[in-house]
């Protein structure tokens, strides 16, 4: 898979050493893509679409497809073939997964409009639909249930299909409680996630993204 090659701008002042099959993509102006300066990286074999906003440092990895108007915050990831769709926020520090590592069969769908909170990851080929909002720190793959407080449902992933989170869900980190018997005396839960709301007006007026700052 290729071997180690040298890929610095500076050698002296930012080296980069990686192998020759990953090369750095190449962007120019009329590309119309905003990264802003600071340790940025974007893979080449990636598909960034105009009006992307690349805040630094995030990396963006071989395979991903990130769409028009999306903001690529600070110190997140985008993993290798993951799916991002238009005018998302994928919040400082948030990961979502790719199909190398961690390795997984199906890469993570982030639709339109969907708002991916601090700290959140997004793994193992989970599907977030149109206009869903991550609040900070939430964790989706195919181990960790959600309950729909809303909707009285539990979603989770099988053998045959991915967690999917509905359309406009507003998901937080939640706990469930242990019942055996040493659970029970050590008082222990297991993490998990919860839909607490569905959008609405006053979601909306909170995680609208900012024209004139982008």
């Amino acid at each position: 898979m290729g071997r180690l090659s040298d890929m610095s701008i500076d050698v002296h002042k930012r080296p980069f050493f990686d192998k020759s099959t990953f090369p750095p993509r190449s962007f120019s102006l009329a590309d119309n893509v905003r990264i802003i300066p600071g340790g940025s990286s974007i893979r080449d074999g990636s598909f960034v679409a105009p009006g992307v906003i690349c805040a630094p440092p995030m990396f963006i990895n071989v395979g991903a497809y990130v769409a028009e108007n999306t903001l690529i915050d600070s110190h997140a990831l985008v993993g290798s073939c993951a799916q991002i769709g238009r005018n998302c926020h994928i919040s400082a520090a948030a990961q979502i997964g790719g199909v190398l590592e961690p390795v997984g069969a199906l890469p993570v769908i982030i639709e339109d409009e969907v708002m991916v909170g601090g700290n959140s990851g997004v793994y193992e080929g989970t599907i977030v639909k149109t206009r869903a909002v991550l609040g900070t720190g939430t964790i989706l793959n195919a181990s960790i249930p959600v309950y729909d407080l809303v909707r009285d449902a539990v979603y989770t992933a099988s053998a045959s299909a991915p967690l999917i989170i509905p359309e406009g869900a507003i998901v937080v980190p939640g706990s469930r409680g242990i019942t055996t018997p040493n659970a029970a005396k050590w008082n222990l839960s297991l993490q998990c996630a919860v839909i607490v709301k569905y959008r609405d007006a006053k979601t909306d007026a909170r995680v609208t993204l900012e024209d004139l700052l982008r």
